[in-house]
């Protein structure tokens, strides 16, 4: 259960002026004027509650299904806010998506296509013209705990990013790791256990957990805080050569087997007609036996690895109360991306437009926000930033793409015809998380409606899917005669896009069909 917000006196502070009588003994005069003090003190410390907190709370690869293994989450956040049900990222990989939502732009304008150099990773992004740098400027306690953007600290001694006033950020590859990873904390690397030792209180989520409640404890009233909370769950581990027998995926000690028997769905197993797939998706079998044992054991781990994240989401909710921030902060919750698992013949990997890599549980609650809001409004990544900059009243000194998401978080009905800019444009790898890298993935740029997903790929292959007949998107139209203003309506729409800053990525999709 979470506290609830302690009252906190605002005193009689505006009423004491030409209320004290003159002739008053000097004890009973300095008992008022501390009295009236401490009545200021405690306005003060009320003005500045006012004033919103921020808490980012970010998972790595969570598909939005995944949020059923979450409760508490869904219920302090989800349930007490609101939930959107059409959040996208808009380039579905990790440092790309991380990228996208420090800056609110389109990988197309902050330059951070890949996972790593020269076309991306941590060296790619400027951190000068970050969320972090504008919230800091405006007076905010900027605390940064857990993973930060791909490579950070593995080419170069890590540093403290610009804007970012407390720093807890792990170290790669070990970021990767359960147990065993280093974190670079306000300039000393501190290591936290051995790969090969279980130790439960150095569970790595457990431990970012724990700092990130120590960093609200230790915020002091005056100061408005944003906390970026960045866990690697539910995301496999990064393993030494010749550890074939590890899990791939490991759950806190308290939560291994919580799952056992949890069913995956049929989808796993693949599609039996691809013909209507791109030639890289053609050449990929269906799930045999063996990978349907893996996929099976990975799908459990996962979901067991987020039972430690949804404690932790509950503590840091009742912290919030606890020290009487919780009515004036802003909790968001989501991932940076999805994750294939047997999706569509994918056994693992995200990078694509389809819903398994880019569809991601968004959460949001705080002032205004009316509890059990849901909204259908087809949002993104790019919208992070923008959101927290109009909770904060903060500012940009860039571009951004996005927009905020408190309008619709407020009024759960409101729609908009907004289109989202799916971007893969770095050629990759189905299989990016330790799989055999035997199937490249050719660029692609896709535009996703409340309706339909249409995707161009480099080479000349084409994929459009009608989300309101198939939200599997199992079979694609885009030989499909029936369809061909469709077509035309949303390359046209592409086109508008795929190069686009600032207002025009906002503007409504023209007529589509």
């Amino acid at each position: 259960m979470v506290a609830a917000d302690p009252p906190i006196a605002t005193g009689p502070g505006t009423t004491l002026t030409g209320r004290v009588p003159v002739r008053r003994s000097r004890p009973l005069l300095l008992a008022v004027v501390a009295l009236a003090l401490l009545s200021l003190r405690a306005e003060a410390a009320h003005a500045a509650f006012e004033r919103p907190s921020v808490v980012v709370i970010m998972t790595d690869d969570q598909t939005y299904q995944d949020l059923a293994a979450m409760p508490q989450t869904r219920a302090l956040v989800g349930a007490a806010g609101a939930r959107f049900t059409r959040s996208y990222v808009t380039t579905p990989l990790c440092c790309p998506s991380r990228a996208t939502y420090l800056t609110g732009q389109y990988v197309h304008n902050n330059g951070v296509l890949n996972n790593a150099p020269p076309t991306g990773g941590v060296e790619a992004l400027d951190a000068r013209h970050t969320l972090p740098v504008w919230l800091g400027a405006a007076g905010y306690r900027t605390s940064h705990i857990g993973k930060y953007l791909n490579g950070y600290g593995l080419r170069r001694r890590p540093t403290v990013p610009p804007g970012w006033s407390d720093w807890h950020g792990t170290i790669d590859k070990s970021t990767y790791q359960m147990y065993g990873y280093r974190i670079f904390e306000n300039g000393v690397v501190n290591r936290y256990g051995n790969f090969d030792v279980e130790d439960p209180a150095l569970y790595q989520t457990d431990v970012l957990r724990r700092k990130a409640v120590e960093a609200i404890e230790g915020t002091s009233p005056e100061v408005p805080l944003f906390l970026s909370l960045m866990f690697v769950a539910p995301h496999g581990e990064v393993m030494s050569p010749g550890r074939t027998t590890q899990p791939y995926i490991r759950p806190a000690p308290r939560h291994v087997g919580h799952y056992a028997k949890l069913r995956e769905p049929q989808s796993f197993r693949g599609e039996r007609d691809v013909s209507d797939k791109p030639p890289y998706i053609r050449r990929l079998h269906r799930s045999n036996r063996s990978t349907t044992t893996r996929v099976r054991a990975d799908f459990r781990s996962r979901r067991e690895s987020l039972l430690a994240v949804d404690e932790a989401v509950a503590d840091v909710v009742g912290t919030l109360g606890r020290t009487g921030r919780l009515a004036s902060t802003y909790v968001l919750f989501t991932s940076d991306n999805g994750f294939f698992q047997g999706e569509h013949r994918i056994v693992k990997g995200k990078y694509l437009a389809y819903d398994p890599s880019s569809h991601v549980p968004l959460l949001i609650r705080g002032p205004g926000i009316p509890p059990g809001t849901v909204s259908r409004e087809l949002v993104a990544n790019t919208d992070l930033a923008p959101t927290l900059l109009e909770a904060t009243g903060a500012a940009a000194d860039i571009t951004v793409d996005g927009r905020s998401i408190l309008p619709f978080a407020r009024a759960g009905g409101l729609r908009t015809g907004r289109p989202i800019l799916h971007e893969g444009l770095v050629p990759g790898d189905i299989d990016r998380d330790g799989a055999p890298r035997t199937h490249r993935v050719p660029r692609y740029r896709a535009v996703r409606t409340s309706r339909y997903l249409w995707v161009e790929w480099e080479g000349g292959a084409r994929e459009l899917y009608d989300l309101a007949r198939d939200p599997g998107e199992t079979h694609s139209r885009h030989r499909d005669r029936r369809y061909r203003k469709v077509r035309r309506a949303l390359h046209r729409e592409l086109k508008r896009l795929r190069n686009c800053a600032g207002d025009p990525c906002r503007q409504p999709a023209g007529p589509v069909g």
